[in-house]
C-alpha cells in the first residue's frame, strides 16, 4: 500500500515537472492564425492629384470598405482590401464644383467607377516596414511596394504610410497628354499627372484565433 502511494506521488511529481518545463498546454494546442478585420470608422485613405503642368491640384479621401489581414504568430499569411470608388470625396464643396469633379473622376476617362466600383488590393507580403501589393484599378493590376509603419498586438494591427501610385498603365485618357486641348488653350501639359499621392492609415481589430 505504501509502495503504491509512493509510485502515485512520483508520477504526479513527474507530470508537474514536465508542465513547468514547457510541456504542451491546451492554449498552445488551440493557437493558430489570427484574422485582423477592418475597423472602417478608424481607417482612412487620403489622395492628392496634380495637374501635369503644376498649376493646381486636388485632394480628398476615398473609403476602404472591406479588409482582412491574417497572421500566424509573427508570420504574415495573407491580406486583402477593397476601396469603394464611388465614395471619392474632395476638398471642394457644392459652391466650388465638387459634384462636377467627382463626376469627372468617375468617368471612363479616369476611373470608370460605374463599371469598376471597387479597387481591389491583394497584399502579397508584409513586414513592419514594407508592404508589397497588387492593386487592381479599373480592372488592371498594378504591382507596387509601399513603405509603411506596421504595429501589431494580440488585439490590434495598424498600418500607416505615404506612397505614390503610377496609373500610366491604365491607359485612361484623363492621364494622357491632349494636344488638341493644349493647342486650344495655348498651354502644354493640360492633363492630370498619372502619379497620384496617397496617405494610408489602416486600423484592424483581431478576431478570435482559429
Amino acid at each position: 500500500m505504501k509502495r503504491a502511494y509512493l509510485l502515485s506521488a512520483a508520477t504526479a511529481l513527474v507530470a508537474l515537472t514536465m508542465t513547468a518545463c514547457g510541456g504542451s498546454t491546451e492554449a498552445e494546442e488551440t493557437a493558430g492564425p489570427v484574422t485582423y478585420s477592418l475597423d472602417a470608422s478608424a481607417s482612412s485613405l487620403k489622395w492628392k492629384g496634380d495637374y501635369a503642368d503644376g498649376s493646381h491640384s486636388h485632394n480628398g479621401t476615398v473609403t476602404i470598405s472591406e479588409g482582412t489581414i491574417v497572421y500566424n504568430g509573427d508570420e504574415f499569411e495573407s491580406g486583402s482590401l477593397k476601396v469603394d470608388m464611388k465614395s471619392v470625396d474632395t476638398e471642394l464643396d457644392a459652391s466650388s464644383g465638387e459634384s462636377d469633379l467627382i463626376t469627372h473622376l468617375g468617368a471612363p476617362d479616369f476611373f470608370n467607377s460605374a463599371n469598376f466600383p471597387t479597387t481591389d488590393v491583394k497584399i502579397n507580403s508584409m513586414t513592419d516596414k514594407e508592404v508589397t501589393a497588387t492593386i487592381t484599378v479599373a480592372g488592371k493590376p498594378i504591382e507596387t511596394t509601399i513603405p509603411v509603419d506596421v504595429k501589431k498586438t494580440d488585439d490590434k494591427l495598424t498600418v500607416k504610410g505615404k506612397f505614390d501610385l503610377d496609373l500610366t498603365s491604365l491607359g485612361a485618357k484623363g492621364f494622357q497628354r491632349d494636344e488638341a486641348m493644349e493647342k486650344q488653350m495655348g498651354k502644354e501639359n493640360q492633363y492630370v499627372s498619372p502619379l497620384v499621392h496617397f496617405e494610408l492609415d489602416l486600423v484592424m481589430k483581431a478576431e478570435a484565433a482559429k
